[in-house]
């Protein structure tokens, strides 16, 4: 199933400069994600030097951790995989919890789920020539210490 994802609310996307700022969120959004992926050690250190309860090897650890998940991503970073969308649906259309209840009851409407916004946001950053798909993301080899520390 999908976990993360980025939410709005459909009716203030009708406003277009509503939909200006959410294609810039994710324009900077994106752009953070590609810059940890590219300086894992310095995005750590950002986190800790700002009260992390986690030491700095914990955090480089999951920040390489998180990046193996993201990328590489070759159809583009914060892009929906559809069929993933589908099967996120139907799984929690169909899947029951102890009390019988589903996550949803009904289908999403058409309006749950789009690719436009983050598309225009890959567009923006491919023409800042940032590579949006990390083709050549190499995991780190982190050493966690004791403590995490």
């Amino acid at each position: 199933m999908l976990q993360d994802a980025v939410w709005a609310n459909s009716e203030k996307l009708q406003d277009s400069a509503f939909q200006d700022t959410a294609v810039k969120f994710l324009t900077g959004s994106l752009k953070g994600w590609a810059y940890c992926r590219d300086n894992a050690a310095e995005c750590r250190d950002l986190v800790v030097k700002r009260g992390s309860k986690l030491g700095a090897s914990h955090q480089l650890w999951q920040m390489n951790e998180v990046n193996k998940l993201v990328w590489p991503s070759p159809n583009g970073v914060g892009l929906l995989d559809e069929t993933a969308w589908k099967q996120t649906v139907d799984l929690s259309l169909g899947t029951k919890n102890q009390d019988g209840q589903t996550v949803i009851t009904k289908q999403p409407d058409g309006t749950a789920y789009t690719n436009e916004y983050a598309q225009k946001a890959l567009d923006a950053l491919k023409g800042e020539g940032l590579d949006v798909n990390g083709t050549s993301f190499q995991p780190a080899t982190v050493e966690l210490k004791e403590g995490g520390a």
